[in-house]
């Protein structure tokens, strides 16, 4: 599986330091085999109301004003996911959830809810299809979510996962009509509730060079349950691998939120890779008179499944990290050129 990610959508429109992901709950209704935060029924841990909108008020403060929700299953929590909503709605961010629509079990309560989120301040709705899902949500509730919003006029994007199960992917597209349209997917992420999934899904998608990566905007603030601030939606179920890198920030429930948001406005490092996409340090780094024969020997033959796996990887070389050190501060913002090709 060779595609790249659609280089449009809501996530296109806001920039990467706008943004706080909040993994509000990681209990869901599903256990799918690829969830990178093995999320279940059986899962404990989540936010409250007044947790999630004191964060989003000090984030508010320091420029953040574009709300990704997701879980787990945070309509698990219908009264709160209205909440805390609202409450970003009233400080200005522009406010998506993440869902699979297990609750839209009939076109009319698919409706029902939606408005009532579309009034909390919920402008666009990212539904989950799988064949993964699948076991656990029929379908038709992501048909019914999706008539919902284009009826209701509620942006709606669709959180796709190429699985290792090609006919059942096929007959998904097919039941739902995706022919013509925009689908938004990932890069592998290696954890999940399933080893042996994860193991045959490496089998599927593919490894690729630092020049041939994609970057589906991975790379911004976000939180969850555990009190994890990680400069990346592809937070895992501990975040053990960003801990001791640029990534982890620190832990809300330890130090103030505030200072976190300081100590990411401050880093060199994550500040440059918000506004430069990859391939931006990549190419800095393969032509720098210093650093880059080192680099080009050592990284661009290496492969990953996604720009993440690659950015924790240079941040591992000691090497590379002191030039990125000394080097990232010097540059002026924006370099949005470094990332044109």
């Amino acid at each position: 599986m060779a595609e790249y990610y659609p280089k449009t959508g809501v996530c296109y429109d806001h920039t990467e330091r706008s943004k706080i992901y909040m993994i509000y709950t990681f209990g869901c209704n599903a256990a799918c085999d690829h969830c990178l935060v093995e999320s279940g029924p059986k899962k404990r841990g989540k936010l409250d109301p007044t947790i999630a909108g004191e964060l989003l008020r000090v984030g508010a403060a320091h420029g953040k004003n574009f709300l990704d929700l997701s879980g787990g299953e945070m309509m698990l929590y219908p009264k709160e996911v209205l909440e805390v909503a609202s409450i970003a709605r009233d400080l200005g961010y522009y406010v998506c959830l993440n869902t699979n629509a297990y609750w839209a079990r009939t076109p009319t309560k698919a409706r029902s809810m939606l408005s009532r989120l579309q009034e909390a301040g919920v402008q666009a709705i990212f539904p989950s299809a799988s064949a993964y899902h699948l076991k656990y949500v029929p379908l038709e509730r992501v048909k019914n979510l999706r008539q919902a919003c284009w009826d209701l006029g509620v942006t709606y994007e669709l959180n796709w996962v190429y699985s290792d199960q090609p006919e059942t992917d096929e007959w998904i597209k097919q039941e739902m009509g995706l022919d013509g349209e925009t689908i938004y997917f990932d890069s592998l992420t290696t954890s999940g509730n399933n080893q042996e999934t994860m193991d045959r899904l490496k089998q599927v998608y593919t490894r690729r060079v630092p020049n041939d990566l994609d970057d589906c905007l991975s790379v911004h603030l976000g939180v969850n349950p555990h009190g994890h601030v990680v400069s990346s939606c592809q937070m895992t179920a501990t975040n053990e691998k960003f801990m001791g890198t640029p990534f982890f920030l620190g832990n809300f429930y330890e130090t103030p939120f505030e200072e976190i948001l300081r100590a990411e406005q401050e880093s060199p490092v994550v500040q440059f890779l918000y506004r430069n996409p990859h391939p931006a340090l990549h190419r800095l780094l393969a032509e720098d008179g210093d650093i880059g024969e080192y680099y080009r020997t050592t990284f661009t033959a290496r492969t990953y499944y996604g720009v993440t796996d690659y950015y924790l990887d240079l941040f591992r070389d000691d090497r590379i990290m002191s030039w990125m050190e000394q080097r990232l501060p010097e540059i002026t913002f924006p370099r949005a050129e470094l990332s044109a090709s």
